[in-house]
């Protein structure tokens, strides 16, 4: 089958994988809420100075409350609105958020700003430049007249596409950052500083080492990892097998689009950079704590639960406190599911609860 985007919609989030020889290659979550919701690379938006910070360098805040980083600056008082050019979203980190980086738009006018930023969905789509796959046809034309409209895109419904990947897998696989390898079981880890990635395994390590070399580039593709990437290969015995993993590593980047590597040293490391102008799936999904999901994730899980369940009675969506908070302050987004399923839901707030919560059908 021809390369083509499956795209599921849930309330609050889209999910889209982009296939190719029958697997995914690309990963992308898409929140229509939340904290990953407002500030893209490549948006144009207004800020407001607060202060400055260093030559030709201040601290923003845009519209929705989020600070950014502002450089160049121009000499403006305290208060100035302006129009800026989003070059980096806040980004989560171990433990807290990377601000937004910013640049000055001189020639777009307050006024202008809001016909500036296109339709993100359309972007990503345009950038796939290949069919896009839904499973309902009903959503499929709703999204081709709204989301994608004017984008000139081919959509269709083949709800059997979808048994070629298991989003809920892929998601598990990010949040955990283990994924399996012949012999052995690559970690990825995120730190501040950048992304590690330990190799694992039992049997020869240079073959082990050669499984991982082919597969970590997927992998950097498929959950859209960016910046500086370390990799730790399993000891090796000599020379030449350190020139074959290299050679095969640098094979494997051939997929992954603009990258600078490093060769794999006599310590077995290697480095790769990658551009990172968005959160990865990881970050999107846990957010600040690395290996498990943010209550925003948390919530956007149980909404989709909800949309999946089945039965004509009242939907109660129980979870944690600060699950629940975040619902309450979704109200279009609980509305809009609520109208979908054709019942009533009832937020219920339970300290017990662990996960994302669950749904309670009432069937009377």
């Amino acid at each position: 089958m021809k390369p083509h985007l499956l795209w599921e919609i849930h309330p609050g989030e889209h999910r889209m994988a982009l296939m190719g020889n029958g697997r995914p290659v690309e990963f992308r979550l898409l929140r229509t809420v939340g904290a990953f919701a407002s500030t893209y690379a490549g948006d144009i938006r207004v800020a407001r100075i607060a202060e400055y910070i260093g030559p030709k360098k201040a601290l923003v805040h845009l519209e929705d409350d989020v600070e950014a980083i502002l450089e160049p600056a121009p000499v403006l008082s305290a208060g100035a609105r302006l129009a800026v050019e989003i070059g980096r979203p806040p980004l989560p980190e171990p433990g807290r958020w990377k601000r937004a980086t910013c640049r000055p738009c001189a020639d777009i006018a307050l006024d202008d700003v809001a016909s500036q930023n296109g339709s993100r969905f359309g972007a990503v789509a345009a950038a796939s430049g290949v069919e896009i796959i839904f499973v309902q046809s009903q959503i499929a034309h709703q999204t081709l007249s709204t989301l994608l409209a004017g984008a000139g895109i081919s959509v269709q419904c083949d709800p059997a596409a979808f048994d070629a990947v298991d989003f809920d897998e892929l998601e598990q696989i990010a949040v955990t950052g283990e994924a399996a390898i012949a012999n052995g079981q690559l970690s990825i880890e995120r730190t501040r500083a950048m992304t590690m990635i330990d190799i694992d395994g039992s049997g020869d390590p240079v073959a082990i080492n050669l499984a991982a070399a082919r597969e970590i580039p997927s992998l950097l593709r498929l959950f859209d990892i960016g910046g500086q990437i370390g990799i730790d290969f399993l000891a090796m015995p000599d020379r030449s097998a350190r020139q074959a993993v290299d050679a095969a590593l640098g094979e494997a980047c051939g997929t992954l689009g603009p990258h600078e590597r490093t060769a794999v040293n006599g310590f077995g490391f290697a480095q790769i950079v990658r551009p990172r102008a968005r959160a990865s799936i990881a970050e999107i999904l846990c957010a600040t704590r690395p290996g498990q999901l943010s209550e925003e994730s948390r919530a956007v899980a149980l909404l989709r639960a909800a949309a999946r369940s089945t039965g004509y009675g009242t939907r109660q969506l129980v979870a944690s406190p600060a699950v629940i908070a975040l619902l309450r302050d979704w109200p279009d987004i609980v509305a809009a599911l609520q109208k979908q399923l054709g019942v009533t839901i009832e937020l219920v707030s339970d300290s017990s609860v662990r996960g994302y919560g669950h749904v309670h059908v009432s069937q009377s």
